[in-house]
């Protein structure tokens, strides 16, 4: 992490550097390439400053996720019924096979604890934990966006601010040159407004919306996995969580969910020596 801080410090100088030295002869392309490396790399420098690398990847991940298209809760629905109808016909062993084959979260976690034999309130203890840990990682990956949509036209604003500085240093200079370095500072502003409102704001916002669709599923696997724990009725199992994410899914029929909630620790007790 220090070599990274360390890294962001030098790549803002080095933007720095060249946004003041640059020469540029006219507007055009130059001045485009100019707003923009001040813009664009100010905020991954500043971004990077701030949140590690594996983050950022895990960002990028995020968003290639919420724009699939890929239906997670059908998916989750349908996934623990097959569960549910395995383990009542097969009995555990063929659950725990079934559990193999998941692919790596929250389902897959919670079918291995059915197949460790844990009991019923360590089960759901262990899948809120691990369902508050998931998604407080999509926070985090939220707020990096919501961080470079708030960057973003702070440098638009810090580049337009060094070009103007750079004409008044001009002011007796060629007037194409002064127009050239007055393109620029214009040009900062607004592709730190567009990349804010076009590209970060739109990209937290589809974010925050799959973080939605998976708090909703991590409640029905919750759901699920402790009516398969129970020994529920498949049929009844499928009718109780198609309900839900059909009820849920409908604003008309929107049903309150309860929050992710980590146990409380328990408050260590002492004795009083007599």
């Amino acid at each position: 992490m220090v070599s990274q801080v360390v890294f962001s410090v030098f790549l803002s100088i080095a933007i720095f550097s060249l946004a003041f030295n640059l020469e540029v002869g006219k507007m055009g392309l130059a001045s485009n390439l100019n707003a923009i490396m001040i813009v664009l790399g100010g905020t991954l420098s500043a971004t990077l400053f701030a949140y590690p690398v594996k983050k950022l990847v895990w960002t990028g991940q995020l968003l290639k996720k919420a724009f699939g298209v890929r239906k997670e809760i059908d998916w989750t629905v349908n996934t623990i019924i097959s569960l549910a109808y395995t383990y009542r016909k097969e009995g555990i062993r063929a659950l725990e096979e079934h559990g193999n084959k998941l692919s790596q979260g929250l389902l897959k976690s919670a079918v291995e604890l059915m197949t460790y034999h844990h009991h019923r309130d360590k089960i759901e203890q262990v899948m809120q934990k691990e369902a508050q840990l998931i998604y407080s990682q999509y926070e985090t990956s939220h707020k990096i966006l919501h961080s470079m949509a708030r960057l973003a036209p702070a440098l638009g604003l810090t580049g337009t601010i060094i070009n103007l500085i750079r004409i008044f240093g001009r002011i007796n200079s060629d007037p194409q040159t002064l127009i050239a370095y007055m393109a620029i500072a214009l040009l900062s502003t607004f592709y730190g407004v567009v990349l804010a409102n076009l590209c970060f704001l739109p990209l937290s916002n589809k974010l925050k919306e799959y973080m939605d669709q998976e708090e909703i599923r991590f409640d029905l696997i919750q759901e699920g996995i402790l009516d398969l724990f129970d020994k529920e009725n498949p049929r009844a199992i499928k009718h109780k969580l198609e309900s839900l994410a059909a009820a849920v899914a409908t604003p008309t029929r929107r049903i309150p969910r309860p929050k992710l909630t980590l146990m409380p620790p328990k408050k260590p007790t002492y004795s009083v020596m007599s």
